[in-house]
């Protein structure tokens, strides 16, 4: 929900609530008002009534001269003086029903010391006629003034968040990776400005933290690598010679091995780094089957050495659109994870469709959780010369091209299925990158 849905959402709500408390006051005032006149009336009637009867020995038909219901008892005893006017029914012989009506009821004495009973009732139908027309007529005046002021309210809201929007698209399309500034429109709302000038800042900040980021991890992987090589150099130069004792031998094979594994892993940090600066702006629609069937060719002498049987199967090839070059170390780095992790005379199964692929491969059971896979230097005991960055890069790749990627134990297989299609559900939720 955005936010000037909301915000109008709230106008209503409250405007709503607003206007029913104001009808409701708004209806005791009316029925009170009306009640009042009725009310005053009623006794205007009563003293004409009593002066009837102080003054004249003979009673008219009030009925007829106030043309609603008046009854008067008249008694050669006092009475004691008592009044009240309520809301009751009373049968209404003219129509043979039963009518609401105001009644007044006053008991008092004569000067003549005769007792007598006044009843007026006043119909209230007409009365309650009068009302409903016009709490009707305000309940249209009601809602056609909500309608406008929601309305109005609207048009003007979604003027003044204009800026906003417009400073949230520019954030959408900011690329940190490239050099280009994030124009913001200019408002003259000042908390919209205030926004504007802080996400400047903000953004310019981060630009040359990337920037030196970059330039730092450039610089620190090439003065790690130019010493590693060198080491490694002299290491076969060394492994070469004949004046070295087998202890020696060993010695320099487990420096190389180290320098070696020092160099994989400085060159796995740096291509993990350049996928977190979203540095591969290239894309392409790559064809995953050719790329799979290179991939296997290049991995044939191991495949042989460690008699693995390879069985693809491609019912037809999958196509994405992503960086050419971590199209060919997604693949890489997947193979190679079913190569490492088998055992001899296993088994590797290669499905494709146009889905994307799945590898499924023979292997020893799984040491690590089965959640902590595809992080950053998590690896089995029993592949100890891995540097744990394998999978911790295909994760990498998938985050950035929203790929779903699953891992599941079935039926003696480690299987990895890589959807490229968006929106398809393997089965399990992406590995997320940890923090």
């Amino acid at each position: 929900m955005n936010l000037l849905l909301r915000s109008s959402i709230n106008y209503i709500f409250f405007s709503i609530l607003s206007f029913l408390i104001g009808g409701i006051i708004f209806y005791n005032v009316i029925k009170t008002v009306f009640y009042r006149q009725i009310d005053e009336t009623l006794k205007t009637e009563k003293l004409l009534i009593e002066e009837q009867i102080d003054f004249s020995d003979s009673l008219p038909d009030f009925r007829q001269v106030f043309n609603h219901m008046i009854e008067v008892t008249v008694f050669n005893t006092p009475n004691k003086r008592f009044e009240f006017i309520k809301d009751t029914m009373i049968y209404d012989k003219s129509r043979s029903t039963l009518v609401p009506v105001r009644q007044l009821i006053c008991e008092n004495t004569s000067i003549q010391d005769k007792g007598y009973i006044i009843s007026i009732s006043k119909p209230l139908a007409e009365t309650k006629q009068m009302i409903t027309k016009i709490i009707g007529a305000l309940v249209l005046l009601f809602a056609f003034l909500t309608g406008l002021l929601i309305f109005v309210n609207y048009i003007i809201s979604k003027s003044i968040w204009v800026p906003f929007n417009k400073t949230l698209e520019n954030l959408r399309n900011f690329d940190i990776s490239r050099d280009h500034p994030l124009a913001l429109t200019e408002t003259r709302i000042h908390e919209f400005r205030q926004l504007n000038k802080t996400l400047e800042r903000m953004t310019k900040k981060m630009r040359r933290d990337y920037l030196n980021l970059k330039e730092f991890n450039e610089n620190a992987s090439h003065e790690i690598q130019t010493p590693l090589s060198i080491i490694k150099s002299k290491l076969e130069l060394l492994i070469q010679g004949e004046a070295l004792s087998e202890d020696q031998m060993g010695l320099i094979n487990s420096v190389y091995e180290a320098t070696t594994r020092m160099s994989r892993l400085n060159q796995g940090l740096l291509l993990i780094s350049k996928i977190d600066n979203n540095q591969f702006h290239d894309t392409e629609q790559v064809d995953l089957q050719k790329i799979m069937e290179k991939t296997l060719e290049h991995f044939e002498e191991i495949i042989k050495l460690k008699k693995i049987r390879v069985i693809p199967h491609f019912t037809s090839p999958a196509f994405t659109q992503m960086n050419p070059v971590l199209s060919e170390i997604l693949i890489s780095n997947l193979v190679s994870n079913s190569i490492r992790h088998n055992i001899e005379d296993g088994e590797i199964r290669i499905t494709m469709d146009s889905e994307g692929f799945e590898i499924a491969n023979t292997g020893h059971t799984l040491t690590i959780p089965t959640e902590e896979l595809f992080r950053r230097f998590r690896k089995s005991e029993r592949t100890m010369d891995s540097v744990g960055l394998g999978l911790a890069i295909v994760n990498k790749i998938n985050l950035l091209y929203q790929f779903d990627i699953t891992y599941e134990t079935k039926e003696g297989y480690h299987r990895i299925r890589l959807n490229v299609r968006p929106g398809n559900d393997a089965g399990n939720a992406n590995p997320e990158e940890p923090s």
